[in-house]
């Protein structure tokens, strides 16, 4: 596992991620389904925030969890003490082939060594029911971009991303997915491009909502910042926030999202 740029799994760590998944699930769950009796692998669980969205939108499975943080998964256990959990490395599942009828995870090859991430992929395939299907959201951090443009904020994300690939992360592993999930021998790979373009005139609250998520992605990373820049960390962070005020601002930022069946 690379570094993490967030910091440690304190409750300020675990609460953002708390209020990413309940902003995030309209999206990233979409078209996520499971009937009664289903088994469903949440892979890289964390501290349980997606999973519980899960639950929720899928009562009737049998839903479970896997995290190789230990740190992480108490903290899921703590909010919720119902989680089926399992510490593992996600290339090396303690599941038997074909386990489950769905594998889900949002945000997990991001966080691997780039050429971990095949390896990682061919595990979830061999976890699969042969009618299974993997659901996978990924980063493409290239594509934020604010109107009107925000040099010092923009400056600050374009450091974080390096020191992600620094770190032995990929900050654009998303734009890479079609290609990994046939190498890693998934059958059928369809990609859904989901593109975030809001200002003022999109649904109330989605504005801010994502400025507000990317502003304390930035504010949680701010320990990742070069010397120079960290002193200006809050100004950065104000600058995103601030935007709102402008009638005539907008946000745009693209994740990758896949389906995959073996």
């Amino acid at each position: 596992m690379t570094r993490y740029l967030h910091g440690d799994t304190d409750a300020t760590e675990t609460d953002r991620l708390e209020k990413q998944a309940r902003f995030l699930t309209r999206w990233i769950l979409d078209g996520v389904e499971a009937g009664p009796g289903a088994r469903v692998l949440d892979l890289a669980c964390g501290t349980g925030a997606m999973m519980r969205r899960l639950a929720a939108r899928l009562p009737d499975a049998h839903l479970f969890g896997a995290d190789l943080s230990l740190r992480q998964l108490r903290a899921a256990r703590a909010r919720s003490d119902w989680l089926m959990l399992a510490e593992s490395d996600a290339n090396a599942l303690p599941f038997r082939s074909q386990a489950f009828d769905v594998v889900h995870w949002s945000w997990l090859l991001e966080h691997v060594p780039p050429g971990r991430a095949l390896e990682i992929l061919r595990e979830v395939r061999r976890v699969l029911s042969p009618a299974g299907h993997a659901w996978m959201t990924e980063v493409d951090n290239d594509s934020l971009a604010f109107w009107p443009r925000l040099p010092l904020a923009e400056e600050c994300f374009r450091e974080l991303w390096r020191a992600q690939e620094e770190g032995g992360g990929d900050p654009i592993i998303g734009r890479k997915l079609y290609g990994l999930c046939r190498g890693a021998g998934f059958a059928a790979v369809q990609t859904l491009p989901t593109t975030f373009h809001l200002h003022h005139g999109s649904p109330p609250g989605y504005f801010h909502g994502m400025l507000e998520e990317f502003a304390g992605i930035l504010d949680s990373a701010r320990e990742s910042l070069p010397a120079h820049l960290k002193p200006r960390a809050d100004e950065a962070f104000a600058q995103v926030l601030d935007l709102e005020k402008d009638p005539g601002a907008s946000f745009t930022y693209t994740c990758i999202r896949v389906r995959a069946s073996p």
